[in-house]
């Protein structure tokens, strides 16, 4: 079961899990990328911001913007993910910094403790 998470309510959820999610991202041919990364969010924005090294950069790079997931995990293993779907971008400021526009998040169950086991939400 997911639980959607609002954009407003991201600070809350900053508080409660952290600002070291992991940020996935794909580059030009697909290939999956995923590091850690600390993150500010800029509430005016409605985006986050991160410095998170040159390939992730070059991933999100595209004149448009691409997809990027923020997964913050869950405080202890009996609580919800929060999953955060955003479009990245290089910061034109700054392009070792990108900008990640909040699109949606939710939180999500916990995973079971076997595989194919009931999840403990």
């Amino acid at each position: 079961m997911s639980i959607p998470v609002a954009a407003v309510d991201v600070p809350g959820r900053l508080a409660e899990y952290g600002s070291n999610p992991f940020m996935v991202t794909t580059s030009a041919d697909g290939t999956a990328k995923v590091v850690h990364v600390a993150v500010l969010w800029d509430a005016d924005a409605v985006a986050f911001t991160c410095a998170p090294g040159g390939s992730t950069v070059r991933n999100l790079g595209a004149p448009d913007g691409r997809s990027a997931t923020l997964v913050f995990p869950g405080p202890d293993p009996d609580t919800h993910s929060w999953l955060v779907d955003a479009t990245g971008t290089v910061d034109p400021d700054d392009d070792g910094w990108v900008v990640l526009a909040y699109d949606s998040g939710v939180l999500h169950r916990p995973a079971p403790d076997v595989p194919g086991g009931e999840a403990h939400c």
